[in-house]
């Protein structure tokens, strides 16, 4: 790899938003206590929300699997399925690795993984720093015949990166626009100006930055010398042999990352916010803040299934699809592979019910005994792995009706 020999300076044309990054960064991070209502809410809130929603992502195996004629299977043999399993590089555990990732994706809006590949198979998979990331998307298709989407990563050893959009698997909350997301904080933002507190949002000045660090640089708001500086710079990075390469950006096209320091203090004061429109932010049910005060245990068994359904399922899915999309071949989708969160572990009933159901399964015929103790973390029993079903008594299904002499019996 190449690195940057010295700094570009130039300027860029990014998507506009509203409100602007300083007037978000001067409400989440103002000194002043204001008297804004009965309401006042530090950072902690905000933060027990954000644990409860990358805890419950982290804890669910994320797993390769197979689909066939058979059914599905765990592919095992898939060289994602250890990186899912234990570690996705040498420094972070699976878990681990995870659980930053949705706290990126909720912090900033997006969170980015970069594919590291050996002997044409993924080795490691990376979390890159969110917040020095910013966006180059190619509609005038100056840089090639149709439009693309680059990722700049700004690394504080290596200068300047460019990826390619195949190269990166994005993760995004709240994206509008289909291109960038947005954070938690933003929509928070939203919430309070837009409904209450509009006239009081401006504080005495610009404190530091915050998670909204992305930059979307569309070509065609450039004009055509900078489109040709543009296309000269990223010729040679075309191809498969070229991915991932570090190039020199063109001396008028140096993007400059946004300030995204928080606060010397030690907590920002979301003011005005209750507990409720937090919890909405995130889709938090309230037995989940320690609020049961109109919770009995079957009740809380319901919120806790409305939190998978209503809440974390959406994600699930959203990560799946550009896992799919992004970390399989064309060949091996084809195949039958897949990538699938396992949210059993999460709608676990308690063990009466489960039983209940379990007895219901396989006395209907359609589950074995074998499957049911492999969801219980049982030993395999032999013989377990056949079909039966209840009629006084249970019989394997393949000799149902032998107990009736003369009726389909022998």
């Amino acid at each position: 790899m190449k690195l940057f020999s010295r700094k570009r300076k130039a300027e860029t044309q990014s998507i506009s938003t509203n409100p602007t990054i300083q007037q978000i960064n001067e409400f989440f991070n103002t000194n002043s206590i204001t008297d804004i209502g009965s309401s006042k809410l530090n950072s902690a809130t905000y933060y027990a929300c954000m644990q409860i929603r990358c805890n419950a992502l982290a804890k669910l195996p994320l797993k390769i699997m197979r689909w066939s004629e058979n059914g599905s299977e765990v592919a095992t043999d898939h060289p994602l399925y250890e990186l899912f399993k234990l570690r996705p590089n040498p420094y972070i555990s699976a878990h681990d690795f995870l659980w930053a990732t949705e706290f990126q994706r909720l912090e900033y809006g997006n969170a980015f993984w970069v594919k590291d590949f050996k002997n044409g198979k993924i080795k490691n998979l990376y979390l890159l720093d969110s917040s020095s990331v910013n966006i180059i998307v190619d509609n005038a298709a100056v840089l090639g015949d149709s439009e693309s989407v680059y990722y700049v990563y700004n690394d504080a050893k290596k200068g300047q990166i460019i990826y390619q959009s195949d190269e990166i698997v994005h993760f995004k909350n709240f994206a509008c626009n289909g291109i960038k997301g947005t954070s938690i904080k933003h929509y928070l933002y939203d919430v309070v100006t837009n409904e209450q507190y509009a006239q009081r949002v401006i504080s005495e000045k610009y404190k530091s930055g915050l998670q909204d660090p992305l930059v979307v640089v569309y070509t065609g708001d450039l004009n055509e010398a900078k489109q040709a500086k543009i296309v000269k710079k990223f010729t040679n990075m075309g191809g498969a042999k070229n991915a991932g390469k570090v190039i020199p950006i063109p001396s008028d096209f140096d993007i400059k990352q946004l300030e995204t320091r928080l606060v010397n203090s030690q907590f920002f004061e979301l003011q005005g916010l209750t507990v409720t429109q937090i919890a909405n932010a995130f889709g938090v049910k309230s037995f989940q803040l320690n609020n049961t005060e109109k919770s009995t245990y079957n009740n809380i068994e319901h919120q806790n299934r409305a939190f998978y359904s209503e809440t974390l399922q959406n994600v699930l899915i959203t990560l799946e699809q550009e896992i799919d999309y992004k970390l399989l071949f064309d060949f091996e989708r084809k195949k039958g592979l897949y990538s699938k969160f396992n949210a059993d572990a999460m709608l676990r009933s308690d063990i009466k019910t489960r039983y209940e159901a379990y007895q219901t399964g396989i006395s209907s015929g359609f589950l074995q005994i074998a499957e049911v103790r492999k969801k219980e973390d049982l030993p395999f029993v032999k013989g377990t792995d056949r079909l039966i079903i209840g009629n006084g008594a249970s019989i394997p299904l393949s000799d149902l009706g032998k107990q009736y002499p003369g009726k389909g019996g022998e």
